[in-house]
C-alpha cells in the first residue's frame, strides 16, 4: 500500500506541471465581424517595441508585420500584402492613420499592430525568449475595428525564437479573421 501511495505521489508530481502547461493557452481573438473571403488586407509593418535598453526591439515591428502578412496570405480565401510603415518604427501609428493610409492604397481592410515585447537570448543561456503583440484589424470604409488581439508570451524551451512565438500568434489571428 505504501508503494502504491508513493507511486501515485510521484505520478502526480510528474504529471501536474504537464496538465498545468496544457491549460495555459493563447487568449482568444475578439472578432466583431469576420473578413469576407477574397478581401484585400493590408498589413502595415508594426511599431517596434519600446522597452528601454532592450536592443532586440529594433526591427521587431518589421519582423512581426512581415510574419503576419505572410501568415494571413497563406489562409484560404485571404489576400494580404505588406505595406511600409508611413511613420518611423518607434512612433505610434493611430488606427485612423492606418485606415486612411490603407484606404488610399486601395485596401478594404488593414492590420495595424505594435510589438509589445521582443527578446532573443543567446543559445544555452537557459533564459526564456519572449514576444508580445497588440493587433487591430480595421475596415477601411468606416474605420471600424473588426477584430483585435493582444498577447505576451515566452518560450517554454530555449529552442523557440521570438519569431516562432509571433508566427503562432499570427496563425491564431489569421484563422480567427476568416
Amino acid at each position: 500500500m505504501k508503494q502504491l501511495k508513493a507511486l501515485a505521489t510521484m505520478a502526480a508530481t510528474a504529471v501536474g506541471p504537464l496538465v498545468l502547461a496544457a491549460c495555459v493557452s493563447t487568449p482568444p481573438v475578439t472578432v466583431r465581424e469576420r473578413i469576407p473571403a477574397g478581401s484585400d488586407v493590408a498589413v502595415i509593418m508594426f511599431r517596434d517595441c519600446t522597452i528601454a535598453g532592450q536592443e532586440d526591439c529594433d526591427g521587431s515591428g518589421l519582423t512581426a508585420g512581415s510574419i503576419f502578412a505572410r501568415i494571413i496570405a497563406q489562409q484560404p480565401g485571404m489576400k494580404a500584402a505588406p505595406l511600409d510603415r508611413p511613420v518611423t518604427p518607434k512612433i505610434q501609428l493611430s488606427d485612423d492613420q492606418a485606415v486612411t493610409y490603407a484606404k488610399a492604397k486601395g485596401f478594404a481592410y488593414v492590420v495595424n499592430g505594435d510589438v509589445e515585447d521582443y527578446y532573443r537570448v543567446a543559445p544555452m543561456t537557459f533564459r526564456a525568449e519572449r514576444a508580445g503583440v497588440s493587433v487591430r484589424v480595421l475596415r477601411t470604409s468606416d474605420g471600424q475595428v473588426m477584430a483585435f488581439f493582444s498577447n505576451r508570451t515566452h518560450s517554454a524551451t530555449n529552442l523557440t525564437t521570438p519569431d516562432d512565438l509571433i508566427e503562432d500568434m499570427a496563425k491564431h489571428v489569421a484563422e480567427s479573421m476568416r
